[in-house]
């Protein structure tokens, strides 16, 4: 959870912004978005639970705050105006227990990973939950299904001058992330993206994990990198 939490660049200048409107990698950007995604939900969009459903028995169960544990919620259900707030525990900021790290998708900034106090004093509405699982999706929580149009070379770095490491095959495959990097064009068509991946043959003395460029997904259209569904891979 604290993996896929931090793919979101907290309390950084490349934080995702907070939006209820908005979907980044395949999760709504809010508060209960952020946790899907963290917990490693199958995206689902503007779809994905919200805090009163990630404060029901489907999804969590009570747990008191001096008893949380790295991954637990902390929720608000309702909050004010009806609107409810998650934040992700970490761990304690001190020995007396009185505030704690957690990370937070947090209006008017984003992506946050902060000390916080949610549920600790007497009267907040806020009260601590256990996730009844942690799935294997989301955002960088493991590997998207992609179909690739012929052999692609894998390289040691995104850019078509670092070494070669082997050869990712024609057909499905899987890739784990991607990133922005030298572009490959062949004709009209480019893409700036690379994909992380292992490789199917590996050259003698290399890496079986590497680089492919995203022009070999074909025909999603240029600076595209999104997996068999449509949805766009997660960043590296």
């Amino acid at each position: 959870m604290i993996a896929r939490a931090n793919l979101w660049h907290p309390h950084t200048s490349k934080r995702v912004r907070y939006s209820m409107e908005g979907v980044h990698a395949g999760h709504r950007t809010d508060c209960s978005g952020y946790a899907a995604m963290a917990l490693g939900f199958a995206p689902r969009g503007l779809r994905d639970p919200n805090t009163t459903a990630l404060n029901s028995s489907s999804y969590s169960s009570p747990v008191e705050m001096s008893q949380l544990l790295r991954g637990d919620l902390i929720i608000d259900p309702s909050g004010p105006r009806h609107i409810g707030h998650v934040v992700i525990f970490e761990a304690w900021a001190n020995a007396r227990r009185s505030s704690y790290w957690a990370y937070e998708q947090r209006g008017g900034y984003g992506t946050d990973h902060r000390v916080l106090a949610y549920g600790l004093r007497a009267g907040s509405r806020f009260h601590g939950r256990r996730p009844n699982r942690v799935g294997g999706g989301g955002a960088g929580s493991g590997k998207r299904n992609v179909v690739t149009f012929a052999n692609a070379t894998g390289y040691a770095s995104t850019s078509e001058g670092s070494t070669a490491e082997g050869v990712l095959s024609k057909g499905r495959n899987y890739v784990y992330c991607r990133r922005w990097g030298d572009i490959t064009k062949v004709g009209s068509s480019y893409n700036h993206y690379w994909l992380w991946t292992d490789l199917d043959r590996v050259y003698a003395g290399r890496h079986g994990r590497a680089w492919v460029s995203a022009y070999y997904l074909g025909p999603q259209g240029d600076d595209k990198a999104n997996d068999v569904i449509g949805v766009p891979i997660p960043e590296c």
